[in-house]
């Protein structure tokens, strides 16, 4: 995703984080528009980081991006404070829309 991201112009500041450690630490630096986040990782569940992050940037937008979309998980997500929900299988085009839609909101 970051590479994807990465290859548009309008999309500036895009990092990666393959861990919730590693997006927990990425949020607390840096003050994102809008985080791409995946559901299932290695060390707990991203659904765990949307309230954090909301509680640090209430302005931040969340696009849940994951393969991993089950009734609980979504439902966990959505109650966290995610604005999008996509399955990974998503075209790519509907991905960046929905990317471009959320962070110029």
């Amino acid at each position: 995703m970051e590479a994807l991201l990465g290859s548009q112009p309008d999309f500036k500041n895009v990092a990666q984080a393959g861990s919730l450690a590693e997006a927990s630490a990425q949020v607390a630096k840096f003050k994102f528009d809008l985080v791409v986040l995946d559901l299932g990782l290695p060390d707990g569940s991203g659904a765990d980081l949307i309230a954090d992050m909301r509680r640090a940037n209430p302005q931040v937008r969340v696009l849940v991006l994951s393969a991993s979309l089950d009734p609980a998980g979504i439902e966990k997500a959505t109650r966290a404070g995610a604005d999008e929900i996509l399955d990974k299988i998503t075209p790519v085009d509907e991905i960046l829309g929905t990317a471009r839609h959320l962070g110029s909101s």
